[in-house]
């Protein structure tokens, strides 16, 4: 393996990891090149914030998913048609630029090898710098179920994903370049978890949420949380802990399968905002009541907000109201005063966007209820508390 970075970790020969393997000790070295070039600096060039931070947890001896990096450079060539082609010919251009190139040659051989290694099965992660920043949670890209005939298909994906609308618009608020949105690309084995989810370190001790299953849909804003195994929270709770003593990073994704509780990744949570609201909730309104989303206060006029709809400006000094929390909606949230979610958990993507932003969020809560399935912007005023869950719409 001469093109991709190794990420430390240990993987079964001829298979995934799991509890079978754990028993019989059939585990050897899975890195064989000097662990040392992924750095513990979450800045390394070349491997994105998300590989950085895996590699810094496997050299800790953290349960992290053997798998190799497809560094930013291999990806160069293909990420720049996709710049030139939105300069050239506008937004849509850039991801049919993208997977309109090849991979090299040599590149191609070495992700098929590392496929048949990995068990025949992987996952395809996009591992961004930026991801280091809560505003760009869920922006890119994963493709699930790869085989070693797809893989070269699913790479490109991942850098085309960096051209949707979504992380454009999330480019265009933060001021940066279209150059910046390079990514790296993190091959991992594919695991079919009974449960997964979110866990955070916070002062008065960590705090668990998932589904069972896969986390991808909790993540996403498709899912609500669900009442998990005792047992596999009290493990979540342990590796988070272990996470923070080791690397001092509060926030992981996880996944529990076959008996272990495996990492998925690992970063610093946005702060949230935990004084107490500056104003009382109106007397008067109709209350419609909603689960606690992210902390805060905050009032405005009531906008519907869909996934890329060109109404950022709309929704400036507004009241966002969505169907459910998906990462496209994040750039709708810059420069929003608040967000009431109909569906969705606190531990969504959208919702650590918000917590960024310092934007309140109340979740679950049926406002169609009181405004009807798609209200007129404008029409309603909103006053929201994201820490308790509570919601007063009155008629403007």
């Amino acid at each position: 393996m001469n093109l991709l970075v190794p990420l430390a970790g240990p993987f079964v020969a001829g298979g995934m990891p799991g509890k079978d393997a754990a028993a019989t000790g059939d585990k050897t070295p899975f890195a064989t090149a000097p662990h040392a070039r992924l750095d513990t600096d979450t800045h390394v060039p070349g491997i994105g914030f998300k590989a950085a931070r895996l590699g810094a947890a496997a050299r800790a001896g953290l349960p992290v998913l053997p798998g190799w990096v497809v560094p930013v450079g291999l990806g160069k060539s293909a990420m720049g048609a996709g710049v030139d082609a939105i300069r050239a010919n506008g937004v849509g251009a850039g991801r049919v630029a993208v997977l309109g190139q090849s991979l090299d040659t040599a590149l191609a051989a070495e992700l098929r090898g590392v496929v048949d290694v990995l068990g025949g099965r992987v996952i395809v992660r996009s591992s961004s710098q930026l991801e280091g920043d809560a505003r760009w949670a869920g922006a890119f890209s994963s493709v699930t179920g790869v085989g070693p005939d797809d893989l070269a298909s699913a790479v490109r994906s991942c850098w085309a994903s960096a051209f949707a609308i979504d992380p454009l618009r999330r480019a265009e608020e933060c001021g940066l370049e279209l150059e910046a949105l390079e990514l790296a690309v993190l091959v991992q084995p594919e695991i079919v978890p009974e449960a997964g989810g979110v866990a955070w370190v916070r002062a008065d001790g960590v705090t668990v949420e998932g589904v069972l299953g896969h986390p991808g849909a909790l993540l996403a804003g498709w899912a609500e949380a669900e009442a998990l195994d005792a047992g596999v929270v009290a493990n979540v709770e342990a590796l988070a802990g272990r996470v923070y003593a080791e690397l001092g990073d509060e926030l992981i994704e996880w996944a529990a399968c076959d008996g272990e509780v495996w990492l998925l990744q690992a970063g610093q949570s946005a702060p949230e905002n935990h004084e107490e609201p500056a104003m009382p909730m109106p007397v008067g309104g109709l209350r419609v009541a909603g689960r606690p989303g992210v902390p805060g206060m905050a009032a405005g006029p009531l906008v519907a907000g869909r996934p890329h709809q060109t109404m950022a400006s709309d929704c400036r000094g507004a009241i966002v109201l969505v169907d459910r929390p998906v990462p496209a909606l994040a750039p709708l949230l810059f420069g929003a005063r608040g967000v009431i979610s109909q569906a969705g958990a606190a531990s969504s993507h959208l919702a650590e966007v918000a917590r960024s932003l310092g934007v309140p969020m109340v979740t679950g809560c049926r406002a169609e209820t009181v405004t009807g399935p798609s209200p007129a912007p404008g029409a309603w005023f909103a006053t929201i508390n994201g820490a308790t869950g509570e919601v007063v719409l009155a008629p403007a």
